[in-house]
């Protein structure tokens, strides 16, 4: 039977402690099940204004969706309903939160905690493994105007061949639908992010969380009186593969460069325009005070990748 909790069921969880850069909360909605490692997590972090967590990474896949404020991802502005994948052993970061920030982190197993960068051991540890395929995205959701019953978007940049998939629904007042299929997958995370989910008698409003396992079927999608507004998340049944950069056609000459820690290309013929690195810009000539969109790590971390 798939696992559901409301923000009014947890709320009385809610845990404060103070961080060196201001204060933070966290509530768990599902697990963890320190008895059951395979057991899926979701828990609500939250802080206060310039709030940082360190560029770090997990032992397992994991969701990241933004409830409340804003924040900065590496170099990656974050705003409400901004869904964040990483996959295993994908380092990310700093985490900057803005005027205060809310997001739920989700995975379908439990995962021991954060392992730093800044961590020699940690480091070694990430560099070393040989199997590592480091892959990250950043996608909002499109919540489609309903015609009918109900309208759904499935995401563009957040898919695999092994299942990993998002999708955005929205269902009309009283209306039903179902969520995809959740087989072929390694479970499956449901949002409630607006309106409200009727689920056997019970009405569940924003912000609640539901986790279905592959063999459970697809969850039929009840809307409440208001509509209801769901962000489904389907976990990869495995790493896929991850091809190779290619570099630009029609730019002979110039190169591509990539982060040995989180797989992040820098492509000489595109630049970065949105950093002030315009096209054509050689490796050489980016400032060596640049770092990694996406970990924050240096030029050092930098291998080139092609060679046009």
């Amino acid at each position: 039977m798939p696992q559901i909790a409301s923000y009014d069921d947890v709320k009385s969880q809610r845990k404060e402690r103070q961080v060196p850069t201001g204060t933070a909360w966290r509530t768990n909605f599902i697990g963890p099940d320190e008895n059951d490692p395979s057991a899926p997590q979701a828990f609500l972090v939250e802080g206060t204004t310039g709030r940082v967590i360190k560029p770090h990474y997990h032992d397992h896949d994991q969701y990241q969706v933004i409830v409340s404020g804003d924040g900065v991802l590496g170099k990656h502005e974050l705003q409400v309903n901004a869904v964040h994948f990483s996959r295993r052993h994908t380092p990310y970061g700093p985490i900057v939160f803005g005027q205060g920030m809310g997001f739920l982190t989700l995975r379908a197993e439990r995962d021991a905690g954060a392992q730093y960068l800044d961590d020699p051991e940690k480091r070694t540890k990430l560099t070393s493994l040989d199997d590592r395929k480091p892959w990250q995205v950043t996608e909002l959701p499109k919540f489609e105007p309903v015609k009918s019953d109900a309208a759904m978007h499935a995401f563009t940049e957040l898919k695999d061949e092994q299942g990993l998939a998002g999708f955005s629904i929205s269902v009309a007042p009283n209306a039903k639908t179902q969520a995809p299929d959740p087989a072929n997958t390694n479970g499956q995370y449901l949002i409630i992010v607006r309106g409200s989910l009727i689920y056997e008698g019970r009405e569940y409003k924003a912000l609640s969380v539901a986790f279905v396992k592959p063999n459970e079927g697809a969850f039929e999608l009840v809307a409440g009186a208001d509509g209801v507004n769901v962000t489904v998340l389907n976990f990869p049944r495995a790493i896929a593969s991850v091809p190779a950069p290619q570099a630009a056609k029609g730019a002979p000459g110039t190169r591509v460069w990539q982060c040995m820690l989180c797989a992040f290309v820098y492509d000489e013929a595109k630049g970065l325009p949105d950093e002030g690195i315009a096209p054509g810009t050689p490796w050489e000539d980016v400032p060596e005070d640049w770092f990694c969109p996406d970990c924050s790590t240096s030029k050092s971390d930098f291998q080139m990748a092609v060679v046009a």
